[in-house]
């Protein structure tokens, strides 16, 4: 495995507990569960994703790519399609809304909405790069 993505994962790990901690000295309420367990997860994250990478390199033997240029192309259309999709379905999502007279939307419903999206289009990324 090259450097670099070793180099990239652990810059993001140190901004992202730079970045937790900066937010734990502006806002003194915020619980130390919070920071550690960004910290931690951000870590665990990274962690995964070097492991199914060695993972696949070990299981793979020979030196044909997992993908070509017609896979690109495809995944290319996709997220061109979805970008499109995403943003005309939460523009109409919001004007429904407005439509009806919701005048706040809680964090909680967006982060779930947003979730929930990313999931489909992960997912779907996963479906294309099959064909």
């Amino acid at each position: 495995m090259k450097k670099w993505p070793i180099i990239i994962a652990i810059t993001v790990v140190c901004s992202m507990s730079i970045g937790l901690y900066l937010g734990k000295l502006l806002v003194p309420d915020l619980p130390v569960g919070t920071v550690v367990a960004g910290i931690i997860g951000s870590v665990v994250g990274v962690g995964i994703v070097f492991g199914t990478i060695k993972f696949r390199e070990k299981r793979k033997g020979d030196n044909v790519p997992d993908v070509d240029e017609r896979t690109w192309v495809n995944i290319k259309n996709f997220y061109a399609l979805s970008l499109y999709i995403a943003l005309f379905g939460s523009m109409l999502l919001v004007c429904v809304l407005f439509a009806i007279g919701v005048e706040t939307i809680e964090i909680g419903a967006l982060s779930i909405y947003l979730l929930a999206l990313f999931m489909l289009i992960v997912v779907g990324t996963f479906v294309v790069k099959r064909k």
